[in-house]
């Protein structure tokens, strides 16, 4: 066999190898799709029953009175398409069940202040958005230190550690009456650490907060695939639209070639056809753009294929304009606010 042949049937072999391959991929893709779908209806994730010591009181908490703020909490986290909205809804409940609530971010040698809710400005008090000014070096002994290290939650009284005035220093009005402090997991790892705190005799419910924190954890580690499956509906979201638009010019070319006008060229019951052609493949983005006075933004395009087709039959454009602001915009002219009425007044 000669050399370019023993070439040829090496190329050959390795071009099939590849497109096996590829095709191996995308059938895989393929599998991956239909199971994400299974998961559009985020809300069966966040379906659960409470367990039974929940239902009682408790020995810091009527758990009972706490179970629909909790279902809602667990909720919010759950659907929330980013960190930032996921994170401040774990703090939001949080402070539900305690009086101050903040959550510390691993950066490096130190703990950083990320999300604060409850601290007033008042008595001393940092407010809110001062917590991301605050942060504890770790080689300080503190019981923040100490939940990362040991992978352990911490509830009692305020100084456990030696350096733990630092951190009622730093957060200002006093030293509190009770703390619950606990490593938040991201992908099985100690990423944060989540400070609850009771000033005014206020019971700490650290079994709703510890819930609160295991949805936030999950839900974070799930959120890329969240992310890439609402990516995914967009896509075909924005995909079905342009089918929609095709459809439209498709079925007015059609009546185009087999129309008989009532009364010659009729360009007024034209007009009307391909208005109402709009609207009917077009329905909710007709309905909210009457709704936000926005229809030429939301259907510019749409509506300069449809200008388009209407002149192929007719020169006189008042017809058009007019069935636009009658029909689509049901009258209110300021809805199609952007489009050059070249005739209409």
């Amino acid at each position: 066999m000669k050399k370019e042949d023993v070439k040829n049937l090496v190329e050959k072999v390795i071009n099939e190898k590849v497109q096996f391959l590829l095709n191996r991929i995308d059938t895989f893709q393929s599998s991956m799709f239909k199971q994400i779908e299974k998961l559009k209806d985020f809300d069966e994730l966040v379906q659960f029953r409470m367990p039974d010591e929940l239902s009682g009181r408790d020995d810091d908490a009527d758990a009972a009175g706490a179970i629909p703020i909790l279902n809602d909490y667990v909720k919010k986290i759950a659907a929330a398409n980013n960190q930032l909205v996921l994170i401040g809804g774990i703090i939001d409940g949080i402070k539900h069940f305690c009086d101050r609530a903040a959550m510390f971010l691993l950066r490096d040698d130190k703990l950083v202040g990320w999300k604060g809710k409850g601290f007033s400005g008042r008595d001393g008090q940092i407010n809110d958005e001062d917590l991301k000014k605050v942060f504890f070096s770790l080689s300080a002994n503190t019981i923040l230190k100490n939940v990362i290290e040991n992978r352990k939650s911490y509830m009692g009284e305020p100084v456990s550690k030696p350096d733990d005035f630092l951190i009622f220093n730093r957060l200002g009005g006093g030293k509190p009456q009770k703390i619950f402090v606990l490593p938040f997991f991201v992908k099985g790892k100690p990423q944060a650490v989540i400070y609850a705190d009771s000033m005014m005799d206020t019971p700490i419910q650290h079994k709703v907060i510890e819930i609160l924190a295991t949805v936030g954890e999950l839900s974070l580690d799930m959120l890329p695939i969240r992310q890439k499956f609402l990516t995914k509906i967009k896509t075909q979201e924005f995909v079905e639209e342009a089918e929609m638009e095709v459809k439209f010019i498709e079925h007015a070319d059609e009546m185009e070639k087999t129309s008989a006008p009532a009364k010659g060229n009729d360009p007024e019951r034209y007009a009307r056809v391909i208005i109402n052609d709009i609207i009917l493949y077009n329905k909710k983005l007709v309905e909210d753009g009457i709704k936000n006075r926005n229809l030429y933004e939301v259907l510019k395009e749409t509506l300069l294929q449809a200008k388009e087709l209407y002149m192929r039959r007719s020169s006189d454009l008042l017809y058009f304009e007019e069935q636009m602001v009658k029909i689509l915009a049901k009258g209110d002219r300021q809805a199609l606010k952007g489009y050059n009425f070249e005739v209409y007044r």
